[in-house]
């Protein structure tokens, strides 16, 4: 950057002219607005775009996303703004995050002395003062050339990583401008800030790659769900598309003859929940899947059988929510007031119920058998006292089992909901023996 040595004079009558020689601020950068379609399974299912407004005070960066898709038949229409405001070196100070769908959620991460101090539906807390948006981390790589540090996602309730972003490599030839990024999050196990996340880290890992443009800043971005981010023309941009369906393109092909054994192409390391047993076998597992397996989760507290009460539970849960695969509560306090959702909602209301009564309750993400399909759903595990019980509310299923396949097993919570969908991106493909 090129400095200018500003000279200043002034006079009165009484004092000589006096100059200041402290530098001027480095040549502002120019604005900037990209625009990206968003795709998922071949089909387009929403519009981003992004701007830079650059002063002397440093930039203000903006990111709104429009998606619009089909969940089955039901049309959802998705709006997400995310506004960054950073000094001239790139320290955000401030992030603001909007929602809107049926309803509008926003949160507000403002930094201080002492760190990030967030505030959004599930209350007020703390983040790491050294932690950046997720946004901002494409300007530090158009920068530096690459990136390593803590992140926040604004649009996932501020769950934080170690996030890391960097070139393929100096013998990638074919793809001289493709970074490789990822993020562990605390949810789960981490690497250090500063070296590259082991890819068979025990946390919840996403990754992506990322081609650059002639501006240094990402014109394609593939991630481990399969979403395809790409830049376009404002024209492109405003072009109507047909809505996808949502879940059709997130499911997994099953084959076979319907069985009670499952064999899957993965390399997770499946937990032993109710309802499933796992046997490792060559590039993935062998599930036998039953309601009438006990898993092999660590044993609760032992105490008097709670197996009535929480199938209790689960039956008022069940008649409590209405099925609706528009409606879109992501936290457990929102989910817990809800009369009407999708399988999150009816696992999330039910976790919280039970919790509040004092029975240990977590959070199973992972597949449900639908025809010649695994359709991603959540659903429930309770101690009873003396063993751990598959629930499904939204089916008023308990004990549950014998059609659902759980890949993560997690608390009710942003950090738990992100980390369980993580997992979900590592089975490539299924198919029954």
């Amino acid at each position: 950057m090129r400095w200018t040595l500003v000279v200043l004079v002034t006079a009165c009558a009484t004092a000589p002219p006096r100059v200041d020689d402290t530098p001027a601020p480095p040549d502002i950068p120019a604005d900037a607005e990209r625009h990206y379609a968003i795709w998922l399974g071949g089909a387009q299912v929403g519009t981003a775009r992004e701007t830079e407004q650059w002063s002397r005070a440093g930039v203000i960066l903006r990111r709104t996303e429009a998606m619009q898709f089909l969940r089955g038949a039901v049309p959802v229409a998705l709006a997400t703004a995310i506004e960054i405001t950073a000094d001239r070196q790139l320290v955000p100070s401030r992030v603001t995050w909007t929602e809107a769908s049926r309803a509008i959620r926003r949160g507000e991460a403002v930094r201080d002395a002492t760190g990030w101090l967030v505030t959004d539906e599930a209350g007020v807390r703390r983040l790491a003062p050294g932690a950046i948006p997720a946004e901002l981390a494409p300007l530090l790589v158009r920068r530096d050339g690459r990136f390593a540090g803590r992140v926040f996602l604004p649009a996932r309730g501020f769950v934080a990583g170690a996030g890391w972003i960097a070139p393929v490599g100096p013998d990638a030839p074919v793809a001289p401008r493709r970074l490789i990024a990822r993020l562990v999050l605390d949810a789960g196990a981490t690497s250090s800030a500063m070296t590259m996340p082991s890819s068979d880290a025990a946390g919840a890992t996403t990754e992506a790659t990322i081609d650059l443009g002639d501006d240094a800043m990402p014109v394609r971005i593939v991630d481990g769900e399969g979403v395809i981010a790409t830049r376009v023309t404002a024209a492109e941009a405003a072009t109507p598309f047909a809505p996808a369906d949502l879940i059709a393109a997130t499911s997994i092909p099953l084959t076979g003859t319907p069985s009670h054994r499952l064999v899957l192409e993965s390399d997770l390391a499946l937990p032993a929940v109710p309802g499933q047993a796992v046997h490792a076998a060559p590039g993935g597992a062998v599930l036998e899947l039953s309601a009438r397996l006990g898993g092999g989760l660590p044993p609760g507290p032992a105490g008097a059988d709670r197996t009535r009460e929480i199938i209790a539970l689960v039956a008022l849960v069940h008649r409590h929510i209405s099925p609706d695969l528009a409606a879109h509560p992501t936290s457990a306090r929102a989910a817990a007031a809800a009369t009407a959702g999708d399988c999150t909602t009816f696992a999330l209301a039910y976790a919280a119920l039970a919790v509040a009564r004092g029975i240990p309750t977590l959070v199973v993400t992972g597949f449900r058998v639908d025809g010649a399909r695994l359709v991603r759903h959540r659903w429930a595990a309770s101690w009873t006292g003396r063993v751990w019980l598959a629930v499904d509310a939204a089916f008023g299923a308990a004990p549950a089992g014998g059609d659902l396949v759980g890949l993560a097993v997690h608390d009710a919570d942003d950090d738990g909901l992100v980390a369980g969908e993580a997992a979900l991106t590592h089975v490539r493909a299924a198919a029954w023996r």
